[in-house]
C-alpha cells in the first residue's frame, strides 16, 4: 500500500453536513439563531454563485455563531454534539475496515468535534482561534488546497485512496491512486 487512505467527513462518513447542527447546538435553537441562520443562508447563496469563497463563508459562520463563546463551552458542546452525529454505511463498511494506522480524516468540519468522534484517529480539520479563553475567529479552514498542504506538511506525498463527496477535494484526489466519490451514500470510483 502506497500512502494512507483519506476520508472526508461531511456527506462522506455522514449523510448530511454537520456544520449548521454544530452552530445550532452552541447557540440553542431560538429566534436569534434563526435570524443568524437566515444571514448565513444569504452568504451561502453568494458562495454558490461564486461571489465569495469558502474561507469567507466559513468566517461569516464563525463570526455569527461562535465568536465570543468561551472555550470550555465549545468543548462541552463539542462532546455533546459528537454523540448525536449519525455515521453512515461508508463509515461502517469502509472506514472501520481500514486499519487505524492507515486512515486519515481530512475535513472542513471543525476539528474540535471531530476529535470527540474519532479520538484515536489522525484528523486534519478546521480550527478556531482563541483569545482570553474565548473564540476569536477562524484559525484554519481545512478546505480544498488546505487539505493537500496539510498532508504535504505532514510528510504525505502519496495517497492510496480518497473517499469524498466533492470535487473541492481535487488537490488531494490528484495525490491518490484511487478516488471514490460519495453521493447519497453510494460509492462511485472515478478517474482523475
Amino acid at each position: 500500500m502506497k500512502g494512507p487512505i483519506v476520508f472526508d467527513f461531511d456527506k462522506t462518513l455522514t449523510d448530511r453536513d454537520t456544520l449548521i447542527g454544530f452552530y445550532k447546538i452552541v447557540n440553542e435553537n431560538n429566534l436569534l439563531f434563526k435570524i443568524k441562520k437566515t444571514i448565513l443562508i444569504f452568504f451561502s447563496v453568494l458562495y454558490k454563485i461564486k461571489i465569495i469563497g469558502n474561507d469567507h463563508l466559513k468566517k461569516v459562520g464563525v463570526a455569527l455563531f461562535l465568536v465570543g463563546v468561551q472555550k470550555s463551552i465549545i468543548e462541552d458542546k463539542s462532546r455533546e454534539y459528537a454523540k448525536n452525529i449519525k455515521l453512515n454505511n461508508i463509515y461502517y463498511e469502509h472506514f472501520l475496515n481500514t486499519p487505524r494506522e492507515n486512515r486519515i480524516i481530512a475535513s472542513a468540519s471543525f476539528e474540535i468535534y471531530l476529535k470527540e468522534i474519532f479520538p484515536s484517529d489522525k484528523i486534519y480539520g478546521s480550527q478556531l482561534s482563541y483569545e482570553n479563553g474565548k473564540i476569536k475567529g477562524l484559525e484554519k479552514n481545512m478546505f480544498g488546497r488546505e487539505k493537500m498542504e496539510k498532508l504535504l506538511e505532514s510528510g504525505i506525498t502519496k495517497i492510496n485512496t480518497v473517499y469524498t463527496d466533492s470535487y473541492s477535494d481535487l488537490p488531494i484526489m490528484e495525490m491518490a491512486e484511487k478516488v471514490f466519490l460519495i453521493k447519497n451514500n453510494r460509492i462511485k470510483k472515478i478517474k482523475i
